[in-house]
């Protein structure tokens, strides 16, 4: 139960209205590390609460160390805008009946946009790495109080070629930070160099690592004998296969 955890009662109450009662393993080993303060590297996978590991104690920290003429004291990185924009609708649901702010920066909005959510001066930024160095470059003290670093999907970042930025943009934030990595896999070429440069003596939360790429998907390939054909087969699978989600990716709009 969360309330095993030492989380602010208005943690519990946002906790409560999500009807989330039972911590997943990653929260049940995460949250207790993240409160206490320590660095953490977490292998978990997409889908296995690794945010609410994460936010929560990053969350309940801000609350009860108030630093009302800090600037932002807490910064979240995801690899692209889809990511950020998730993780920060759930940030404003967890931080829902606290007084805690968070402002969102991705690609896609206009520099002047953004520069008014800092000027607002949230407590909380959620970024994309790209991103957040273009403001960085305009102005380099901009995350000089960020107590708190999160890198989700670090291994996803690394794949994109945002190594460099997230050293840059960890150089940018306090050096007596508390910095928090989560990734499906330890594996991924380069993450050891990008552990050793950002986090310090961090603590090594296993649940769910990929250890076999992929290992949990079966992979099929099922022939068509035209577009038609196709079609039937296609709504075939997604009327008699059973699955809780599904995607389908196509060459084009």
């Amino acid at each position: 139960m969360f309330t095993e955890f030492d989380l602010n009662p208005q943690l519990l109450k946002a906790l409560e209205a999500l009807k989330f009662s039972t911590p997943t393993p990653v929260q049940t080993q995460a949250i207790p590390l993240a409160l206490a303060g320590s660095d953490i590297m977490a292998c978990a996978q997409t889908g296995s609460g690794k945010t609410a590991a994460f936010l929560l104690p990053t969350l309940n920290n801000l609350i009860n160390n108030p630093a009302p003429n800090s600037g932002t004291r807490a910064l979240v990185l995801a690899p692209t805008r889809e990511l950020a924009r998730q993780l920060f609708k759930q940030c404003e649901a967890l931080a829902k009946f606290t007084a805690i702010q968070a402002g969102l920066i991705t690609g896609g909005e206009s520099f002047k946009f953004q520069a008014a959510t800092f000027r607002k001066n949230p407590e909380i930024i959620i970024s994309t790495p790209g991103r957040l160095i273009d403001h960085l470059g305009r102005k380099p003290t901009l995350m000089e109080d960020v107590e708190i670093l999160i890198l989700d999907e670090a291994d996803r970042m690394l794949d994109m070629g945002f190594a460099d930025d997230v050293v840059e943009i960890a150089n940018a934030c306090q050096a007596q930070r508390q910095t928090m990595l989560f990734s499906a896999t330890m594996n991924q070429k380069g993450i050891r160099h990008v552990i050793k440069q950002v986090l310090k003596e961090p603590v090594e939360v296993a649940v769910d690592e990929i250890k076999d790429k992929h290992a949990n998907i079966t992979q099929q390939m099922i022939l068509a004998d035209d577009d038609q054909h196709k079609d039937r087969l296609m709504t075939w699978m997604l009327a008699n296969e059973t699955y809780r989600q599904c995607i389908i990716f196509c060459n084009t709009k």
